[in-house]
């Protein structure tokens, strides 16, 4: 199996290539069919997008048994034989389901879909559907080789996913296709990396077989029991997204659209890099045998990643807030969107801390408090949303995850006695916390306008630099120290 190191590296270097391409592939596109068409694009394809993390979670319920009966073959095939058939069936009565959706709710607002384009985007919505059950199937067989903790394949498959569509999309900009044809590109890329993902399954992992006849639908209730729970929790999360989008261009205005889209792909991204780093935490703590080992991991694994969250989300948002910022004001010159990134690097600073505590529930089984959370996180969206009634609503998302977070560390403490002041002080969790003052001064100054940007962020990144100078130069000794020594070899 791989090691840890290595899928760490797989994953990282995974997420800054599709981040890279996908802001490539997020600017050409507004720049060929401009804010308002693209921004019907980015709502509509939202559906798909929320409906392909409705795997009722099994997908998760993969990886922690897989993980779990690895040495077992048989009751391993027979567990994913059974969740297969009732996966692909789930597949095809969401794409039912989100088809009526849409032609309910979307395609009869004129504010989200132009009457002129209304015929285009319905066969768009539609070859979009298809390309989403090419997608949902890969789900099965993806969290099979996550299950296995073998993430440097499904890396490399990412990465190819992603340059497909960049490769797609630069062909389109050039020779000004129309919105159909993009369509086109993400179906023939869907259809690519399913049959990646078969071929890969049928050559390499030989111990496991899909049978019809190892279908036992006692084992599918089982599961389902399990993945009801996951599902709950991921749907609550998912829905976020597209509720957003729904109220912007519903509420608000259909051209803030590509500007929320354009500041959540860069918060999302940079917090994304350390949460598909980490994604090793989830088969790992499902593998947990004892009560010693899973106090041992939590006081030695979990904090220490926390840790590298809160100095992570310093670097981020912090010390690189300004070069963050310069981009995405010369790449995509739309002022709306940095507003918007500053308020959605909140809540994602808070996230990097909480990932690995939330991974370490999730494979622990501990779903229910999970599920809470994020139904409270889904709420508080929409009663921003519904005060403000506009971007600034996205403030309620960030309380909601500091009271996640804040509640998932009294759970930990409480369930298996790890000592508050040991999670504050070796998690350094009260620097996290100067960011956020930091943070949310600066956001009220940037919206108001009370300081120039051009002393506003550069202001920001040096006052961080002082919150984070020791954890710097501890990052930079460990550099520098291996390089020292190989130089006096």
């Amino acid at each position: 199996m791989p090691s840890d190191r290595k899928n760490s590296t797989s994953l990282a270097i995974q997420f800054i290539i599709t981040l890279v391409s996908s802001l490539i592939t997020l600017k050409l596109n507004i720049l060929n069919y401009g804010q308002n068409i693209f921004g019907s694009w980015i709502v509509l394809a939202s559906i798909w997008g929320f409906s392909t993390t409705i795997d009722f979670g099994f997908g998760t319920a993969i990886v922690k048994y897989v993980a779990q009966y690895k040495e077992q073959k048989e009751v391993l095939n027979k567990i994913l034989s059974s969740i297969f058939y009732v996966f692909l069936s789930f597949g095809f009565i969401l794409f039912t389901f989100c088809i009526t959706i849409a032609y309910f709710f979307y395609f009869n607002n004129a504010s989200i879909v132009s009457l002129n384009y209304l015929k285009v985007f319905q066969y768009v919505f539609f070859i979009l559907g298809i390309s989403f059950l090419c997608q949902y199937l890969s789900i099965f067989f993806k969290s099979i080789l996550e299950g296995l903790n073998n993430f440097a394949i499904t890396s490399v498959i990412s990465i190819g996913q992603y340059l497909l569509i960049l490769s797609g999309v630069i062909f389109i900009y050039v020779f000004r296709l129309g919105i159909v044809w993009l369509a086109y590109v993400y179906l023939i890329t869907s259809v690519i990396i399913l049959i990646s993902y078969i071929f890969y399954f049928n050559n390499k992992i030989g111990f496991i077989k899909i049978k019809v006849v190892d279908f036992d639908l006692r084992e599918a209730k089982k599961v389902f029991r399990f993945s009801f729970s996951i599902q709950l929790m991921n749907t609550f999360n998912t829905l976020i997204d597209p509720i957003i989008k729904y109220m912007i261009s519903n509420f608000y205005n259909i051209g803030s659209v590509p500007a929320y889209e354009i500041a959540k792909r860069f918060a999302v991204a940079i917090s994304g890099l350390f949460f598909n780093t980490f994604k090793i935490i989830l088969p790992k703590a499902s593998s947990l045998k004892t009560p010693q080992e899973i106090i041992s991991f939590l006081k030695n694994e979990i904090i220490k990643y926390s840790k590298i969250g809160v100095i992570y989300s310093g670097l981020s948002f912090g010390i690189f807030l300004f070069p963050v910022i310069l981009i995405i004001h010369i790449v995509f010159n739309i002022k709306e969107a940095l507003l918007i990134f500053m308020i959605l690097a909140l809540p994602e600073s808070v996230n990097n801390f909480g990932y690995s505590i939330y991974n370490f529930l999730l494979g622990r089984g501990r779903v229910r408090i999970l599920v809470i959370i994020q139904f409270f996180n889904l709420i508080s969206v929409i009663i921003g949303f519904s005060l403000f009634h506009n971007v600034l609503g996205l403030i309620g998302y960030f309380f909601s995850v500091s009271v996640a977070n804040i509640s998932m560390i009294i759970y930990i403490h409480r369930v298996w006695d790890i000592p508050l002041s040991v999670i504050y002080k070796k998690s350094k969790l009260y620097k996290l916390l100067l960011l956020i003052i930091l943070m949310c001064f600066s956001t009220i100054v940037f919206y108001y306008n009370w300081i120039s940007d051009i002393y506003l962020f550069p202001s920001i990144s040096i006052v961080s630099i002082f919150i984070f100078y020791s954890d710097l130069k501890e990052i930079l000794i460990q550099f520098i120290t291996p390089i020292m020594h190989q130089y006096k070899k």
